[in-house]
């Protein structure tokens, strides 16, 4: 095994990559000042920010992750929420961001509360939560009186929902509800009756990203896919229901900001995983690129209350997240001084060819270090996800400890298209493991690469990836690292979160229909094929994939005597959230890579 010099030298190099603050989730809480989530002290907490003179006040000290961050401009009212150990448990609080004081709004503990809206004034709070049925989520408005007491259910649903905006007035509210995990229906509800009104009829599939009402609620503004294969910017009027496309390209558009003071739109395009930021005025059919941003990725952003300013949280693969302030003229001006280290590296976009005559997008990274280089292959989750160039401190220790990476975007990923999304369901799923496959072909042309050392690394879906690799082609491998991963999909659907077992099982298979199939692609019936070190990691509350998938896939690899790592975290759920955990999982998985590829 490595030597203690190694191990602090490992230990060092990621606590100084995981010491880089990230800031993201702005919102105005006045017209001089936001408040973002920050991780300066190992997990996000809120901050405020007064632009005039560039002091931060740290508001909240928990042990705990902010997981969300809601404010209001005009009010200063602040909202967030927190869950424990990693549980996605989420509880809100009201935040006087003055005094730093927090109220506690939701009352029942083992509940999940996600906030959705606050009205323009701050007095209405919209969340969902399922207090009332583990399985179902309903819709929630709080009157924030002060007391923070008075609270309705407003809609009640069979499955998930989530409420997307609300009125000025609070009298009515846009409300998605999932049909599946990549569809969606929109609804209207009027507040004070509880009639709803459905919105968006269609005869395709359509997923709703986003909704706002106009200025005047007499239409609304929708990010959907629905009659197109990539998601558009579109107007629906709420008297005729019909679309009209506002913003349409080859690419997804994947957020936009309306500005309250005049109705300006600001819209992201993600372009193979990069963030485009476009301005299009009030009244004008024209759009704007603001190109000073460079090359990276857009969390979120939103309009000052004169509609003068947009402040963003933006990063890129040598940059983690900060903010960003770009005014009607495109000009950009940094927050908060970040942390610029001149050793990090940024990828290239590749296509490799697959077995059906695909090409599969991928950022392939190259280290400093002379070649032939071992390589990484790191799959993302989802798979309804897309893996894009904002900054990864894991990617960036891999590449310094002389890796190349290879971050392929798997036919399955979203921001391709409706169609490529839908390449891996059920049957298919097997296609998406090719593809990797593929890669490893792909690496064995590479000149720069050692074709002995090429390693499969994965989180939750990605784990899943990385256990069929190692299953469906072990030959490809040298070594594993599965983290929070799934190993049976049965077991899987049986004891995973019961809000999410529908809208799994239409990606994966249902566990009436689709059993057979289920039990064969599971990596555990074919757990005697993998014949290389393993490596996993799992949280003890992971909601999502329960800590049951990693025991059963270690316990059968340790009756087979086979060389297999287990690192469990108690104080963890779907991955590792507080920074001294990542820096102690991801240097285990440090050593033991420099271990394997030693012998």
């Amino acid at each position: 095994m490595p030597t203690t010099t190694v191990t602090q030298r490992i230990e060092g190099q990621l606590q100084a990559l995981f010491s880089m603050a990230s800031r993201t989730s702005p919102s105005w809480v006045g017209s001089d000042s936001v408040v973002f989530l920050d991780d300066q002290s190992g997990v996000p907490q809120v901050s405020r920010l007064e632009l005039s003179t560039g002091d931060i006040v740290q508001l909240t000290h928990g042990r705990e992750r902010v997981q969300s961050l809601l404010a209001s401009a005009k009010s200063g009212r602040v909202v967030y929420g927190m869950d424990s150990g990693g549980d996605e448990r989420q509880q809100l609080w009201s935040l006087d961001e003055r005094t730093g004081e927090s109220v506690r709004l939701t009352v029942v503990d083992g509940a999940m509360n996600e906030p959705g809206r606050l009205s323009a004034d701050g007095s209405l709070l919209t969340y969902r939560n399922n207090a009332r049925n583990a399985g179902q989520f309903d819709v929630i408005v709080r009157v924030l009186d002060g007391s923070g007491r008075a609270e309705r259910r407003v809609f009640e649903s069979s499955g998930q929902v989530m409420p997307l905006d609300i009125s000025e007035d609070g009298s009515r509210i846009l409300v998605k509800q999932l049909t599946t995990n990549l569809d969606a229906d929109l609804w209207l509800l009027d507040v004070a009756s509880g009639d709803v009104r459905f919105l968006n009829e269609r005869s395709d599939e359509a997923w709703i990203y986003d909704a706002r009402f106009n200025a005047d609620a007499d239409d609304v503004l929708l990010l959907t896919n629905q009659g197109s294969d990539v998601v558009r910017l579109v107007r629906l009027s709420l008297n005729t229901l019909e679309l009209a496309p506002i913003i349409a390209t080859e690419w997804d558009v994947e957020q936009f900001a309306l500005a309250e003071a005049d109705g300006s739109i600001a819209y992201t395009i993600n372009r193979d995983g990069y963030s485009e930021l476009w301005l299009m005025a009030s009244g004008n059919q024209e759009s704007v690129r603001v190109s000073a941003l460079g090359n990276g990725v857009i969390e979120s952003m939103g309009w000052s209350p004169d509609g003068q300013r947009l402040v963003m949280s933006w990063s890129s693969p040598t940059s983690p997240a900060s903010l960003y302030i770009v005014d009607r003229q495109g000009s950009v001006e940094e927050l908060l001084t970040t942390t610029h280290r001149h050793e990090l590296r940024q990828p290239t976009v590749i296509r490799y060819p697959t077995f059906d005559e695909r090409h599969i997008p991928a950022f392939w990274y190259e280290p400093a270090g002379e070649p032939p280089w071992p390589v990484v292959v790191d799959v993302h989750g989802g798979p309804e996800s897309q893996r894009r160039p904002g900054f990864s401190p894991l990617t960036q220790f891999l590449l310094g400890q002389g890796y190349a990476v290879l971050a392929p975007n798997v036919r399955g990923s979203t921001g391709y298209g409706k169609t490529y999304s839908h390449l891996d369901d059920v049957e298919r799923r097997m296609d998406a493991v090719a593809d990797l496959h593929a890669a490893r072909v792909w690496l064995g042309g590479v000149e720069t690469v050692r074709g002995d050392a090429i390693v499969v690394m994965g989180q939750s879906y990605g784990g899943f990836m990385t256990l069929a690799a190692l299953t469906e082609y072990p030959d490809d491998w040298v070594a594993g690292v599965d983290v929070v991963g799934i190993a049976n999909f049965v077991t899987f659907l049986e004891r995973t979160g019961v809000w999410r077992r529908v809208h799994r099982s239409a990606e994966y298979g249902d566990l009436d229909k689709h059993r057979s199939v289920l039990e064969r692609i599971s990596p555990i019936a074919k757990v005697d094929h993998i014949r290389v070190p393993l490596f996993v990691i799992h949280g003890r509350n992971d909601p999502r994939v329960p800590l049951h998938e990693a025991e059963q896939i270690v316990a059968s690899l340790r009756a087979r005597d086979q060389d297999v790592e287990l690192l469990v975290f108690d104080d963890e759920g779907h991955g590792l959230s507080k920074r001294q955990n990542r820096v102690k999982g991801y240097g285990a998985v440090g050593q033991f890579l420099a271990h394997v590829l030693a012998t």
